[in-house]
């Protein structure tokens, strides 16, 4: 008796954004799997937290705090490194199972270790990008270094009359309002612009700036539906996210104990951790025509 041909990978580039969120719900499904890095994540990371938040005192006062202040630049380093690794786990496992159909733990480790210290330098990068923001202050720093509205006036006023705040206020509002507006319409642009890097690093083996260059090229090709797909998963995950603190916000009321809702706020964030990563993977490859597995 013949057998039944196995199916192939196939390129579509058309499945719209819904229908990618969708697909990418069910391989979460047929592949919890896919919950391991963000669930190695938020355990190492909670762990980590809790270990500083109980000897950084001690720390602080027996090292001082120069010594300190090194020590948690360090503290911040493990945490990069950690969050690259998983994520570099996390995307390539993704990526096997839009490619495959499934994937394994092995892999997980696999992705992490080649792809760790691109996507630190990747971090490393879009930090340096998105401080550019700062120009935008420049003007609001320029009225304060050349008034008299400076920290001692701020203290002063504070102290004994709040009311010579207002003079200051009225001084500063139009610039802060113009800094907000400009360097949150800068860093949304970056943020757009940029959005697929870390997928592009694991998905296509390539380097740091050719990433950053093909993900700017994505967006010019194809703005309405990178735009619209980022937009979508952002108002999902805001939805979930208010969902999760209105129901950690009612157990807290009907007098459920802060670690029963830690542990709601633990469930979602590996959800959203491992669906993110899936939907963006899987969005990215159709848009750049890669293979992927037929669904069912």
């Amino acid at each position: 008796m013949a057998k039944k041909a196995a199916a192939n990978p196939s390129k579509n580039t058309s499945e719209n954004a819904f229908v990618t969120i969708i697909i990418g719900l069910k391989q979460l499904k047929d592949n919890p799997v896919l919950f391991i890095p963000g669930i190695a994540y938020y355990s190492v990371s909670v762990f980590l937290a809790i270990l500083f938040g109980v000897f950084a005192a001690d720390f602080s006062n027996y090292f001082g705090a120069r010594a300190f202040s090194i020590f948690y630049g360090l503290f911040l380093i493990l945490i990069i490194f950690i969050s690259s690794f998983t994520t570099a786990g996390s995307i390539g496992m993704a990526k096997e199972v839009i490619e495959s159909r499934s994937a394994n733990y092995k892999q997980f480790f696999s992705y992490g270790k080649k792809y760790t210290l691109k996507l630190v330098w990747a971090a490393v990068f879009i930090s340096l990008i998105r401080l550019v923001s700062a120009i935008f202050w420049k003007p609001v720093l320029n009225i304060i270094g050349d008034s008299e509205y400076g920290a001692d006036y701020v203290i002063n006023a504070l102290n004994n009359d709040p009311a010579l705040l207002a003079p200051m206020f009225d001084a500063l509002a139009a610039p802060v309002l113009a800094a907000v507006l400009l360097s949150s319409a800068y860093l949304i642009l970056v943020s757009f612009m940029f959005y697929f890097v870390s997928y592009i690093i694991v998905v296509d083996d390539l380097g740091v700036f050719k990433s950053y260059q093909k993900s700017f090229k994505l967006l010019r090709m194809r703005p309405i539906r990178v735009l619209s797909f980022v937009f979508l998963v952002t108002v999902i995950q805001l939805l979930i996210t208010f969902i999760g603190i209105f129901i950690i916000t009612a157990l807290s009321y009907i007098g459920f104990s802060f670690y029963f809702g830690f542990a709601v706020h633990l469930i979602l964030a590996f959800f959203l951790t491992a669906a993110m990563n899936v939907w963006v993977t899987r969005f990215y490859m159709i848009l750049s025509k890669k293979e992927c597995f037929p669904i069912d």
